[in-house]
């Protein structure tokens, strides 16, 4: 475990749906939910600072609306074949 403090900037999504996650994946983004309280919120992060945030215990700062909040990594799917992420699910500590 590193003790590095991983910065990740975040955005809420608006769009959801298949389509819009494959657009987003080629461009290197990663749709992502954020666990709150039994309800589930909607955002993107960018996949090359996953990896640095699983290696760092699964815990970083999320940099979302001006705040920073630190979440863990609750789930995080990767592809079959390729082993890129898919989708991560994140929960505040």
């Amino acid at each position: 475990m590193s003790n590095v403090e991983v910065n990740i900037p975040g955005n809420w999504r608006t769009e959801h749906g298949k389509e819009y996650a494959k657009k987003i994946r080629t461009r290197g983004i990663v749709p992502a939910n954020l666990l709150l309280k039994g309800k589930a919120k909607s955002l993107e992060i960018e996949a090359k600072w996953l990896s640095k945030a699983w290696l760092n215990g699964k815990e970083f700062n999320l940099q979302i609306d001006g705040a920073v909040k630190r979440v863990s990594i609750k789930e995080l799917q990767l592809h079959p074949v390729k082993r890129t992420p898919i989708h991560v699910d994140l929960m505040y500590i």
